[in-house]
């Protein structure tokens, strides 16, 4: 069966936090919510040089640990909450440094949260491009023929690009220029050219958001619930 790329988790706080930004009074309108303009979003720091690119990588994971360590705490005393704060600046005094000493150029990508309406969407389009196949194979112990989907590399590289192209909504370049979106077609280029860790870090953001507007989208209707 055909399956979209899956990325990594999302604490809780991390959800909590991207949930109530996009709630804040004057920005939340529930018209606006269903264009998509108030899903919640974040911010990826993406850097071109490979090495760079795969140190942040691991420094940025090492972050996310404290911090989910730090959300299954929740009766912590101050001592313990200095001590996880302590070690988050560490980290972030680790990561400042290293840029500084390699030079590296830092590009922000904004992620942005979509419907399911408009993934599900996406996936009609990949498989009416790449129509799935199957291939049937007889059941060796009960003799039943049975329908394999047939694995289609072009069509999982057309979904993952696709959903680049419709979460990325800006591109910041270190001189603080920015892109508004980006085209399919630059979307398999970036895929294609950036260093692993970076690929896998936006990925890995793109089905976070999508976490993330899930729970937006279920406090919605928790909203209309208690107001009706």
């Amino acid at each position: 069966m055909f399956v979209p790329d899956k990325g990594g988790t999302l604490s809780d706080q991390e959800i909590i936090n991207s949930v109530e930004d996009a709630r804040k009074p004057g920005v939340f309108k529930i018209v606006d919510a269903v264009k998509e303009r108030a899903f919640p979003q974040s911010f990826l720091e993406i850097y071109l040089d490979e090495s760079i690119a795969f140190v942040i990588s691991e420094l940025d994971e090492a972050l996310e640990r404290v911090g989910n360590s730090a959300d299954r705490n929740k009766a912590l005393n101050k001592k313990e909450v200095d001590a996880f704060e302590k070690k988050r600046n560490e980290i972030l005094d680790q990561k400042d440094k290293l840029i500084e000493e390699l030079g590296g150029e830092k590009y922000v990508f904004q992620i942005q949260g979509i419907s399911e309406g408009k993934r599900q969407d996406i996936y009609d389009k990949t498989v009416e491009k790449f129509p799935i196949k199957y291939e049937k194979n007889r059941n060796p112990f009960t003799g039943v023929l049975e329908k394999d989907e047939i694995e289609n590399a072009d069509r999982d590289r057309y979904f993952t690009d696709s959903l680049w192209e419709a979460h990325i909504v800006k591109v910041i370049s270190p001189l603080g220029e920015e892109q508004q979106g980006i085209s399919l077609e630059e979307a398999t280029e970036l895929r294609r050219g950036l260093p692993a860790a970076s690929v896998n870090k936006i990925s890995e953001g793109i089905e976070k958001i999508r976490v993330a507007s899930a729970v937006f989208m279920v406090s919605l209707d928790e909203d209309f619930l208690a107001k009706s």
